[in-house]
C-alpha cells in the first residue's frame, strides 16, 4: 500500500515514497515491541498471522533524466538502517547523494527489535537481562519484513506495478535484474546476518559494523545513556 509520494525533495531525489507492507508473522502480540516467536505444537515457529511493515523508498532523478524525460531504471537496494533507527533514514544525505550519483532505488523498513519502537523495551531489558530473547526473536521477524521488502522490491507484481515507481512513460524506475543491500552501523551488522540467508540478493555493502555488538555498543554515541542504566 503506497500511503504518500512526495516530488522534488531536492537536487538529488526525484520522489520520496512512504507505505506498508505485509509479511507473514511468526510471533506473539502480534508483533509488538517485548513479544516472542509462536511456536507451534512441534516446537518451531508457526505463523500467527500478518505483520504490516512500513517502507519507505526513494528514487533519484537520475533514474527519470534519459532522453525527453525517459526512464532509466535505476539498480535496486535495500536500506539498513542505524541504532534504533527507523525507515527514514533512507532519506539521509549520504543515501541520496549516492543514489542519484550511481542510480539507485533505495527502500528501507525498519529493524524491528532493534527500531525506534523498541527503545523502551531495550532499556527495561538492561534492567532485567532475562528479558534479552524478546529483542532476539523480534530481530528474526525484522530480519523476514527486510528478505520481503527485497523481494517487493524486483517481483513484476511487487513496487513496479504501482504507478510511484513508474516514470512518465509507464515504464518502471527499477531494474529488477538484480537486487543488492546496503547498511551502516547497526545496518551493517544485520545486514551481514540477513545476507546471510537471503536468496534474492548475493552482493552486499556492510558499512562501519562492529562485528558484534559488544564491539559497537561502547564506541556508540547513544552508550552513555544506556551505560547509566545498565550499570
Amino acid at each position: 500500500t503506497v500511503i504518500e509520494v512526495e516530488e522534488n525533495l531536492d537536487e538529488r531525489v526525484a520522489r520520496r515514497i512512504s507505505g506498508t507492507f505485509e509479511v507473514p508473522l511468526y510471533m506473539t502480540d502480534a508483533g509488538a515491541p517485548g513479544s516472542r516467536l509462536f511456536y507451534g505444537a512441534d516446537g518451531l515457529p508457526t505463523r500467527n498471522g500478518s505483520f504490516t511493515a512500513d517502507f519507505r523508498c526513494i528514487v533519484p532523478h537520475a533514474a527519470l533524466a534519459g532522453p525527453d524525460g525517459a526512464t532509466v531504471p535505476a539498480r535496486p537496494a535495500v536500506y539498513g538502517h542505524g541504532l534504533l533507527g527507523s525507515e527514514r533514514e533512507v532519506s539521509a544525505g549520504n543515501v541520496r547523494s549516492m543514489a542519484n550519483e550511481h542510480n539507485f532505488v533505495f527502500c528501507a523498513t525498519k529493524w524491528i527489535g532493534m527500531s525506534e519502537q523498541d527503545i523502551g523495551n531495550a532499556v527495561s531489558i538492561l534492567g532485567d537481562l532475562s528479558r534479552f530473547p524478546t529483542l532476539a526473536d523480534r530481530l528474526q521477524q525484522g530480519m523476514l519484513n527486510t528478505l520481503f521488502l527485497g523481494r517487493l522490491m524486483i517481483h513484476a507484481a511487487g513496487l513496479s506495478s504501482h504507478p510511484a515507481f513508474q516514470g512518465s512513460d509507464g515504464r518502471p524506475v527499477i531494474d529488477a535484474r538484480e537486487l543488492f543491500y546496503d547498511g551502516n552501523s547497526q545496518g551493517g551488522i544485520m545486514g551481514g546476518a540477513v545476507t546471510a540467508i537471503a536468496i534474492d540478493w548475493t552482493r552486499a555493502v556492510l558499512g562501519v559494523p562492529g562485528m558484534n555488538y559488544s564491539i559497537l555498543l561502547h564506541r556508540s554515541v547513544d552508550w552513555d545513556t544506556y551505560a547509566a542504566i545498565y550499570h
